[in-house]
């Protein structure tokens, strides 16, 4: 069973440098995963299990969801989860079957092969975001139907495999930003609507920064088979980018004096530092830096034509998050907040991976090589371009990725304290053909339980 504690402050209505938990404990079992070195894992793939959902919630969750199967019940059963990011809510379908003798239960994508990846992806994505429903509760519940009816369209409408099918709304940042009155009557909106459907367990919550940052920890480690070897084997940090927030996470050499989570993984405990920024997502950041540098040259912005100046671009983000490291708070990151020194190599989530997918860094994600293919890509012309290809001018996210690198790559260097020239980060959209992202370790939490 995942048990997990943090604070109940509103991390909505702190300063940025005070929007983090403190210290809490998340307890787990972990069993089979894979031996092989991180780069070697990375180059070649790895089939352990992988997906699902997001979330969010200021205060300390409750036990996992899932009911207990029946003694002896080893059967497959289906997990539907839908991450309710900041910019979309997506739908994701997975198979579980329960674990035996204090092991997690195995979980796999849609639909289930042995072997490996799926390429027949049970998936599918609406916008906008739950957070943009503020004030309009039942219209985002309304808005998940179409996900629904995706799901019974795939797994079917036997009732033996209905009532077995657990569905799970997990929401994150896009929702934490919100007034706390417009986030319950969302969460309450979608608890009635999930009532109506024919699955057997629904639930629906927000998660916190700090449990996004673990879960992250949790997926990346798990996946790469990187637990089983306990304190002996070096584990790898989890560095995720949203819309709206960014994490990191990692095991320091010593526990971390602030923002520490002890994670207990079967016999082996791991001591965490995991630092969540609400409004430091690179959709959230973006608007509030709001400089006409960070955008190709003579593309229209509420601050005029964009000037491409990547360096200049950078010099905003970077004014923006400075702030005076106080002397009982060092070594720093950002706005002054206290971070131990980086250890060990680090595997890069969500934009970090579709930004070094675009930028083509093999899924390196070297803060000079990004800043150079930045650069570059900012000069570009907006206005020749579309004229030669009119078709990229209806493309909502290509002008967004000359901030997204630089963003980026002031993140990693000026924030968290990479070098430049670092070799420690990787970034791949996919390991074994499957999406990554944290969301394995929230899924080992609600399902942790059922396991006998």
């Amino acid at each position: 069973m995942l048990r997990t504690t943090h604070s109940t402050h509103d991390e909505t209505r702190l300063p940025l440098a005070e929007r983090l938990e403190p210290a809490g404990t998340i307890t787990a079992v972990i069993c089979n995963p894979r031996t092989t070195p991180f780069r070697a894992r990375l180059a070649a793939g790895c089939s352990a299990v992988l997906v699902l959902f997001s979330l969010s919630c200021a205060s300390a969750p409750g036990p996992p969801t899932e009911p207990a199967p029946d003694s002896g019940d080893r059967s497959w059963r289906y997990a539907l989860v839908i991450d309710a990011s900041s910019s979309a809510s997506t739908l994701q379908i997975f198979e579980w079957r329960p674990g035996v003798a204090g092991r997690l239960p195995r979980v796999v994508a849609a639909p289930r092969a042995e072997g490996g990846a799926h390429e027949d992806s049970w998936e599918k994505r609406v916008k906008p975001g739950l957070g943009d429903y503020a004030g309009r509760p039942a219209q985002a519940a309304a808005s998940l139907e179409p996900l629904v009816e995706f799901a019974l369209e795939k797994i079917g409408a036997e009732p033996s495999t209905l009532t077995k099918a657990a569905l799970f709304v997990r929401a994150t940042a896009g929702m934490r930003l919100l007034e706390p009155t417009d986030r319950e009557a969302i969460l309450a909106s979608l608890e009635s609507y999930l009532e109506t459907t024919p699955f057997g367990t629904t639930s629906a919550r927000v998660i916190s920064g700090a449990e996004e940052g673990v879960y992250g920890w949790i997926t990346v480690n798990y996946v790469l088979g990187h637990l089983e070897h306990g304190g002996s084997f070096p584990t790898v940090g989890a560095l995720d980018l949203g819309g709206a927030s960014t994490q990191i996470t990692f095991q320091p050499l010593d526990f971390p004096k602030q923002h520490g989570q002890t994670v207990s993984l079967g016999r082996n405990a791991y001591h965490l530092y995991t630092k969540s920024y609400i409004g430091l997502g690179q959709d959230q950041a973006r608007e509030t830096v709001g400089s006409s540098a960070c955008f190709l040259v003579g593309y229209p912005t509420a601050h005029g034509p964009g000037t491409g100046d990547f360096d200049g671009c950078r010099l905003a983000i970077r004014t923006r998050l400075a702030e005076a490291c106080p002397e009982d708070e060092r070594p720093c990151s950002l706005f002054g907040a206290y971070q131990p020194p980086l250890y060990g190599d680090f595997l890069a989530l969500s934009v970090y991976a579709y930004a070094a997918d675009f930028f083509s860094l093999d899924e390196r994600m070297r803060p000079e090589a990004l800043a150079d293919a930045g650069a570059a890509f900012c000069a570009r012309d907006w206005v020749s371009w579309v004229a030669d290809e009119p078709g990229i001018a209806g493309d909502p996210y290509l002008p967004n990725y000359c901030y997204a690198a630089a963003h980026i790559v002031t993140l990693l260097t000026d924030g968290f304290g990479f070098p430049a020239d670092t070799d420690r980060i990787s970034a791949p959209l996919r390991v074994q053909g499957t999406p990554i992202g944290w969301t394995l370790g929230a899924l080992l939490y609600e399902l942790a339980g059922s396991a006998d």
